[in-house]
């Protein structure tokens, strides 16, 4: 047997990753950053009480959130959740967005 002498470290991931099960549970705040990942992408918001929350890579989420930029102040409301249509895939979650002016 080969003797794996591989050095591991654990990626860190700042901030709480947003997952919402209540409708109507939102988060608020300045995009910080927005990373493009294996699933799609992510943004980091900064909420006014200073908590970093990083989104889901949902679907819906994505395209409600692709006109957004660094700096944008954002309000993310959870929708509902919908059964999948294809058996072995997960709900669908929906969101709206909304954009300070």
């Amino acid at each position: 047997m080969v003797e794996d002498k591989k050095i591991f470290k654990k990626i860190e991931q700042e901030g709480n990753f947003w997952n919402p099960t209540e409708e109507n549970e939102e988060i608020r705040g300045t995009i910080t950053e927005i990373q493009d990942i294996d699933y799609g992408r992510q943004y980091k918001i900064k909420q006014d009480d200073g908590v970093i929350i990083t989104t889901p890579s949902h679907k819906v989420l994505q395209n409600r959130m692709r006109d957004m930029k660094l700096g944008d102040y954002v309000k993310i409301v959870f929708t509902h959740e919908e059964l999948p249509t294809v058996k072995g895939n997960n709900p669908t979650k929906f969101y709206d967005v909304y954009k300070a002016e």
